[in-house]
């Protein structure tokens, strides 16, 4: 449990400061930091997943917050810097700083939840869990929204549901990505 715990708690602090650092930094200095930390990092995980001993100096100093098939395969942070990239690049700032939010808490509480009280499978997933993204997501959005960030509270609702859609569907693709772009979507589409 202190291994799940850890690598919660560095999933909710690293994409949380992506998030900050966005609403902070001017929009030219973040895109160009986040691309060069994603392209260092996806260099990184390659050569490490190419060199054997890189890779166990790798596990031995980050083992305890990466899940057991991250030994031989990219970590979530790939996808999660992938994501939040792509999201930057594609919304405007409001809403790729709630979407990056969204999969700060969103993932967060559906994995504690869903993993610790989960009793009702949907679509291989605990219904607790999707649930927990959700109100999470909801509440990052109000929050932020009363904070002055500008999306409507119509887009934090379709967000929150997109997001919670994003985090709940089975697929081959890691819902680091689906989470914040789905989420992305989903305010993108609607009226300011």
């Amino acid at each position: 449990m202190r291994n799940t715990l850890r690598r919660r708690l560095w999933h909710i602090s690293s994409v949380l400061s992506i998030a900050l650092a966005a609403w902070f930094l001017p929009e030219r200095a973040m895109l160009i930091s986040l691309g060069l930390v994603t392209f260092f990092f996806l260099g990184f995980e390659f050569t490490r997943l190419s060199v054997p001993h890189i890779n166990r100096w790798f596990l031995s100093r980050f083992g305890s917050i990466l899940r057991e098939e991250e030994a031989s395969r990219v970590t979530a942070s790939s996808y999660v810097l992938i994501s939040a990239l792509v999201a930057y690049l594609v919304f405007s700032r409001e809403i790729a700083v709630l979407s990056v939010c969204f999969l700060a808490v969103g993932d967060v509480a559906a994995g504690i939840i869903g993993r610790y009280l989960g009793r009702t499978k949907l679509f291989g997933k605990a219904l607790e869990g999707d649930l927990a993204c959700f109100v999470s997501c909801l509440a990052a959005g109000f929050v932020l929204y009363h904070a002055g960030l500008e999306v409507g509270l119509v887009a934090v609702l379709a967000g929150s549901l997109a997001a919670t859609v994003g985090q709940a569907i089975r697929s081959p693709v890691d819902d680091n990505l689906t989470l914040p772009l789905f989420a992305g979507v989903a305010m993108a589409a609607m009226p300011r």
